[in-house]
């Protein structure tokens, strides 16, 4: 029986400064209330609330032969990730990020690629493939931010996911965003027809589209987020035009907004192991965060969360995004931290949904 789910991708050193504002002039100076390190990436992000959830998780990632590799492997085992197949290089540095958190709760980020830029299909897989044959165990394997992995785009990335998709393991796939309609959809390549499960929000999805620069035009006027000015007929849009590449399964994360998910037909749905009707569409409300909010890695969080339902079988579609929006919304709140999967089965009925700025959405519920 398949057990477990198995995180690659970006991995890096997070170093945080918060309570601060962003800088009035590229040499002014802006004072941090607190300094701390900690393990970022779509690795660290959703293997920590994996773990956390009760989902046996393992990393297949490179960091460097170096201290902050040492610190990294530290904090991922006491994390309780199993780290079995992080491999390590001397070809570069562990991943560095810099990450200022604002008095609002926004983040910026200063990143230092390091042994992600040269991480390859080849490595991940491992000394005559072993890595992907351990996967022959696993339920899931979630492969996040190709946009950062020079090495595992385009084709490249495609080809690496059919390889990974011989082992039987379900395909789940994240991203980061690009800043137009062009560079995400090369960057991904072929690989949205690969994969089983891909959970962008809505700048990704809308960029994967070709769909972002109207949308980001028509927020820029407004002085909005995306998410709070996308009207239901351009989010349908964009769920219906991702899934013409083949997706059994799309989430799209609005934020605080909700959660988009849609399946696509009966033919690719019945790929997945679970029991999940085809062509939904489906709007899940988030909830409300009363105390002080860190996002950082609330949508690898929300991402995890939304796993360990399927995993798990939480129930509908809608069950397990309103409990993946539990474990986020918990994760954010400063005054919470992450929970354990029964904290969360027993937050659920005392969560509120979130007041809608998108009046549009709203009505979709």
């Amino acid at each position: 029986m398949r057990n477990g789910i198995v995180i690659s991708g970006v991995s890096c050193l997070d170093l945080f400064l918060y309570d601060t504002s962003p800088l009035a002039t590229r040499e002014s100076l802006s004072l941090v209330n607190n300094t701390a390190y900690r393990a970022g990436g779509i690795t660290s992000n959703a293997g920590r609330a994996l773990a956390k959830l009760g989902i046996p998780v393992e990393f297949l990632t490179v960091i460097g032969n170096d201290a902050n590799g040492d610190i990294m492997l530290d904090i991922w085992n006491n994390d309780g990730v199993d780290t079995s197949t992080v491999m390590r290089t001397d070809e570069a540095g562990t991943s560095l990020s810099v990450l200022p958190v604002y008095k609002d709760g926004k983040r910026g980020v200063y990143f230092c690629p390091g042994t992600n830029g040269i991480m390859d299909a080849e490595m991940l897989a491992g000394k005559n493939g072993e890595n992907i044959t351990r996967l022959e165990e696993k339920e899931i394997f979630h492969l996040g931010y190709p946009p950062l992995l020079n090495n595992l785009q385009g084709k490249n990335l495609t080809e690496f996911l059919l390889t990974v998709k011989k082992s039987g393991v379900v395909v789940s796939l994240d991203t980061t965003p690009i800043a137009d309609d062009t560079s995400l959809p090369e960057m991904l390549g072929d690989s949205l027809g690969v994969a089983d499960i891909f959970t962008p929000n809505i700048e990704e999805a809308s960029q994967t589209a070709g769909l972002f620069n109207k949308l980001v035009k028509k927020a820029r006027e407004k002085g909005m987020d995306i998410e709070n000015v996308i009207s239901p007929e351009e989010l349908l849009e964009t769920g219906e035009k991702l899934l013409t590449y083949g997706l059994p399964l799309l989430v799209i994360t609005l934020g605080p907004q909700g959660v988009f998910i849609c399946t696509g037909s009966e033919d690719k749905v019945s790929r997945l192991p679970y029991n999940i009707a085809a062509n939904q569409r489906v709007f899940v409300p988030g909830y409300k965060v009363t105390g002080p909010i860190n996002t950082t890695g609330a949508g690898d969080t929300f991402t995890a969360a939304f796993l360990t339902g399927l995993c798990k079988k939480v129930g509908s579609l809608s069950d397990i995004a309103r409990f993946a929006h539990c474990a986020g919304a918990t994760f954010v709140d400063l005054s919470k931290g992450p929970s354990t999967f029964e904290q969360v089965i027993s937050l659920l009925p005392k969560m509120q949904v979130s007041e809608p700025v998108n009046e549009g959405l709203a009505e979709m519920i």
